[in-house]
């Protein structure tokens, strides 16, 4: 069904920070720029490629600790907040995935003054991060309502004002190097800006395999449900319940994969759904849930942009599609519906309908039994798949209750301590929406 397959490392991170920075307007492709000018200052500065990619790959995924709109967008406007917090954990985070985990010194010091002694070498390290540091203050004092050429000089004056100060003279010298051209400018602010870092980035010509995928896939799960007390475990519990499913129809190791890496990402989309939608404690009203609407749309956009992926962005974003064409948001019907995405829908409402919410209890067998079964009958869930999962129904509900306290302890250690919001003992599905 699905060949083992490889998929350009660029592409993916490039669609991920994309995905990141779709909160709010004011601040699309922040990280995404931010990476552009380090990646300039670290050609100026002849890093090896390593240091490079490394450097790169830290910038574009810096602000991963700021989970919320909100806090995102009060780094972005210079207003007051503690922004170690996010530092740190955005280090935690990188530290999950072997791939991402050498950026995560960079990420950590990455608001970090520079120390302010030229007699102490700097190490690789701290070079690199007050190179994001730098990078980092540029693109949030971008005016993004004027012209890049008519503010460019106040920008440079700024920057320079802080050499010896917040900022390691040697790295301003990098960026007075760098930033005396119209190309840079023009470069930073293009709306072509993916094409030319994709082309012609540090990652451009590096591909990985799917079990790395998967690695970064779980980075990406954590992010998506940690942004709400409500749904913590939420996307761990999904993508456990399809890849039980998968087990039971005979799935290979490589398709089941597969699905594992579909089941992370299929909530991409609601990193742009506001959180007093995600954390509302009840049924959404009608404006409302047209807002969420659109996160299946996102999630199918993004991965979608990403070469060799199979039906993985199918899969992942077609679970509130139905075979009666009643779903959401492309109406396919049973024909486009592979097994794939029956699958995974059958294990989004089985992990929804099982989980507590803020106002209800997870639903025993009988409740879960009666709504799938309706569901079949009138022909929007797969009678198979639900027939399986019925069948093997202890089975399924203990693999995702264990994969859910595993998600809720990676909760509670990396974010309780830092001011979030207190990890919860028992976590929902929150405004999850199964209409």
């Amino acid at each position: 069904m699905l060949e083992p397959q490889s998929v350009n490392l660029g592409n993916l991170l490039l669609a991920l920070s994309d995905a990141v920075d779709l909160a709010a307007p004011s601040i699309a492709s922040h990280q995404m720029r931010t990476a552009y000018v380090v990646w300039q200052l670290g050609i100026a500065a002849e890093l090896p490629p390593e240091e490079l990619t490394s450097l790169f790959t830290a910038a574009l995924f810096h602000d991963i600790g700021a989970l919320t709109v909100e806090e995102k967008m009060a780094l972005h406007a210079f207003e007051v907040v503690d922004p170690d917090r996010h530092c740190v954990l955005g280090e935690s985070v990188f530290l999950q995935s072997p791939l991402l985990a050498p950026a995560a010194p960079i990420v950590r010091q990455h608001h970090t003054p520079w120390r302010g002694s030229p007699e102490v070498p700097s190490g690789a390290v701290e070079s690199a991060s007050q190179m994001l540091f730098l990078a980092d203050l540029v693109e949030r004092l971008i005016d993004r309502g004027t012209y890049i050429l008519h503010q460019s000089a106040g920008i440079t004056g700024a920057i320079a004002a802080q050499s010896g100060e917040a900022i390691d003279p040697d790295v301003v010298d990098l960026f007075m190097s760098v930033s005396n051209r119209e190309d840079f400018w023009l470069d930073l602010t293009s709306s072509r800006l993916h094409s030319l870092l994709l082309r012609s980035g540090p990652l451009h010509s590096r591909e990985i395999e799917l079990p790395t995928m998967f690695s970064i896939a779980d980075v990406f799960r954590a992010i998506i449900d940690f942004r709400s007390r409500f749904t913590a475990t939420h996307t761990a519990g999904v993508s456990e319940a399809a890849v039980t499913l998968c087990e039971l129809l005979g799935f290979t190791r490589t398709e089941t994969t597969a699905m594992e890496v579909a089941g992370c990402f299929h909530d991409l989309g609601k990193l742009a759904v506001p959180e007093r939608i995600l954390e509302k404690p009840g049924r959404l009203t009608d404006d409302e849930f047209a807002i969420m609407r659109q996160h299946t749309y996102i999630t199918y956009t993004i991965l979608n942009s990403v070469g060799g992926l199979g039906r993985i962005p199918e899969w992942a974003a077609f679970h509130h599609e139905k075979l009666d064409g009643s779903g959401y948001p492309f109406h396919a019907g049973e024909r486009r519906i592979d097994i794939g995405a029956r699958i995974l829908a059958v294990a989004d409402i089985f992990t929804a309908l099982a989980e507590d919410r803020p106002y209800r209890e997870g639903m025993q067998k009988d409740g879960i039994v009666k709504i799938l079964l309706e569901q079949a009958d009138r022909n929007q869930l797969d009678r198979g798949v639900v027939a399986l999962g019925l069948d093997n129904h202890d089975v399924l509900r203990e693999r995702v209750m264990n994969r859910q306290a595993q998600a809720l302890e990676q909760y509670k250690k990396l974010y309780a301590g830092y001011g979030r919001r207190a990890a919860v003992e028992r976590t929902g599905s929150g405004s999850l929406d199964t209409r």
